[in-house]
């Protein structure tokens, strides 16, 4: 098969990311898709990134925002709210992610090798590309359940909760201007769940 081939058949593929649900809903009541997670990111990052004070490499900070859940698409989205309470479902989402991402390179042959790189660098968190994109991944998870009904939390525990906002603050430390953003929405989170 040939390389422009390999490519139609890798979108069609990723049609499935916009099937694929998350947890939180959209100011609509319809649930977000992963594909829309994925948008607001990027869109946040063409916003942040020139304000940051550390160095990051704009495009390539993007392309790993674009690609940093295809392995969903096999893998899944799984809440951070239920993987948190189980180290074992942690650990077996892991597993089906490193799956996914080596099923992407494989599919890809040589066109795949940038995307497999991009998902490894963000997976191993030791960029300032990784790191950023990580605070502003879950940031923006954080943001989408502000237009969610409360109700929707009443199923987890108010530690899993605080694990995950406290999590975020951690991440923010990265950069000035990433910890002003946290500091910013911090109390809107904090009221909106009610912790």
């Amino acid at each position: 098969m040939n390389d422009a081939q390999k490519i139609i058949d890798f979108i069609h593929y990723t049609e499935k990311l916009k099937t694929e649900l998350r947890l939180a809903s959209k100011s609509d009541k319809c649930r977000e898709s992963v594909a829309d997670h994925t948008w607001r990111l990027s869109l946040m990052l063409i916003l942040v990134v020139p304000k940051l004070g550390i160095k990051v490499d704009h495009l390539k900070i993007l392309k790993m925002a674009i690609i940093h859940d295809v392995v969903e698409i096999e893998a899944k989205d799984i809440p951070r709210l239920e993987s948190i309470v189980s180290s074992r479902l942690s650990n077996d989402i892991k597993l089906k992610e490193k799956a996914a991402i080596n099923n992407i390179k494989k599919m890809l042959g040589d066109s795949g090798q940038e995307i497999f790189d991009l998902w490894n660098e963000f997976d191993e968190y030791k960029t300032n590309e990784a790191k950023a994109l990580r605070f502003l991944d879950k940031l923006e998870g954080q943001l989408q359940f502000l237009t969610e009904d409360v109700t929707t939390f009443t199923k987890y525990n108010k530690e899993a909760i605080q694990k995950i906002i406290d999590e975020t603050k951690e991440l923010s430390k990265v950069d000035p201007f990433l910890t002003e953003l946290d500091n910013l929405t911090l109390q809107e989170r904090k009221e909106r769940i009610k912790l």
